[in-house]
């Protein structure tokens, strides 16, 4: 992956994404929790190359996974309740 959006679900994340898109990139891992909620049909229109839960993702970047070949990180996670 080039890019990683986290939190790429939500509004912002999903229209970042779309912009990504118009911009001619796919090559998107898209972190998200999509466990409880429909914040997926954000993402049905969009293309990206994978989807990742955001507890695995963490769960790589703590034991010291490298994130080879990435360009980017776009951090959009966050807690709506706040």
């Amino acid at each position: 992956m080039k890019y990683i959006v986290t939190g790429a679900a939500g509004l912002i994340g999903s229209a970042l994404i779309w912009k990504l898109n118009r911009m001619g990139i796919d090559d998107i891992l898209v972190v998200d929790n999509l466990a409880s909620t429909e914040k997926w049909k954000n993402l049905s229109h969009l293309r990206y190359s994978n989807y990742m839960h955001r507890d695995r993702f963490l769960s790589e970047l703590r034991s010291g996974k490298k994130l080879e070949g990435v360009e980017c990180v776009i951090h959009m996670g966050a807690c709506s309740s706040t």
